[in-house]
């Protein structure tokens, strides 16, 4: 049995509707986590890993600018952080 291109599983795969969904879902979770509106930009930064740029823009819940991936990537983070 062949194993599915993890690109394509990421990226091609999904409808760009499906993809908004995810990321919407995946912004949501990190906003749930990490209080983004009353959280420093450099402590978001630190945690998540990101640059000023990107925090600012997960701050302002801009699913735009991230894949899915990346969006999971933060959450993991999160995750880890909390332990």
């Amino acid at each position: 049995m062949e194993s599915p291109d993890l690109f394509d599983a990421t990226t091609c795969s999904n409808s760009p509707e499906n993809m908004d969904k995810q990321c919407s879902d995946l912004m949501i979770a990190i906003h749930d986590l990490l209080d983004l509106k009353n959280t420093p930009i450099k402590n978001a930064v630190k945690v998540l890993g990101v640059t000023p740029s990107q925090a600012k823009k997960l701050t302002k819940g801009d699913i735009h600018h991230f894949s899915v991936f990346e969006l999971q990537t933060f959450l993991k983070r999160l995750n880890n952080d909390k332990l």
